[in-house]
C-alpha cells in the first residue's frame, strides 16, 4: 500500500517539476546550516541562520504529516517580486520517500519553488519512527 502511494505522488510531481524549470529554483542541502548534533551550528552568520528557519519551517511541515502529495502550509513565501512580498502560502507538493527524501515546495502566487535535502535526522525532522522504518524498508526492497 505505501510502495503504491509512493509511486502515485512519484507520478504526480513531475508535471510540476518539470527539468526546464527546475534550472530557476532553490536547491537546499540542510547539512550546511548543521552542526555533529543536526542543530544550527552556532557559528554561521544571522542571514544563513533566518535562512535555515524558513527552510527548517518547510522541513518540520512535511516531515511531520508524512506528505504524499500536496499539502497547503501557513508558511508564509519570502520572497519580494517587484519589492512587494509576495502573500502566497506556500504548498508542500512532494517527498520522495522512495530515493533521498528530496522535499519539494513551491508558491503558487509567485511560482518561486525548491527542493530541500539533507533534513533526515536533522532539528527539524519530525517524522515518525514507524514511517520512518516502512520508508527505509521500501528503499531497501
Amino acid at each position: 500500500m505505501v510502495l503504491s502511494l509512493l509511486k502515485i505522488c512519484r507520478q504526480f510531481i513531475h508535471p510540476v517539476f518539470n527539468p526546464e524549470e527546475m534550472k530557476y529554483c532553490w536547491k537546499v542541502d540542510m547539512q550546511q546550516f548543521l552542526d555533529e548534533q543536526g542543530c544550527i551550528d552556532p557559528f554561521i552568520s544571522k542571514s544563513s541562520a533566518i535562512m535555515a528557519e524558513y527552510f527548517g519551517e518547510i522541513v518540520k511541515t512535511a516531515s511531520s504529516d508524512a506528505t504524499f502529495g500536496p499539502v497547503f502550509s501557513e508558511i508564509s513565501c519570502r520572497r519580494r517580486p517587484h519589492r512587494y512580498a509576495c502573500r502566497g502560502k506556500l504548498e508542500i507538493i512532494y517527498v520522495d520517500y522512495l530515493q533521498d527524501g528530496e522535499i519539494f515546495w513551491r508558491c503558487p502566487a509567485c511560482r518561486d519553488k525548491g527542493i530541500i535535502t539533507g533534513w533526515e535526522g536533522s532539528c527539524w525532522d519530525l517524522m515518525s519512527p514507524e514511517f520512518r522504518f516502512v520508508s527505509q524498508m521500501t528503499n531497501n526492497g
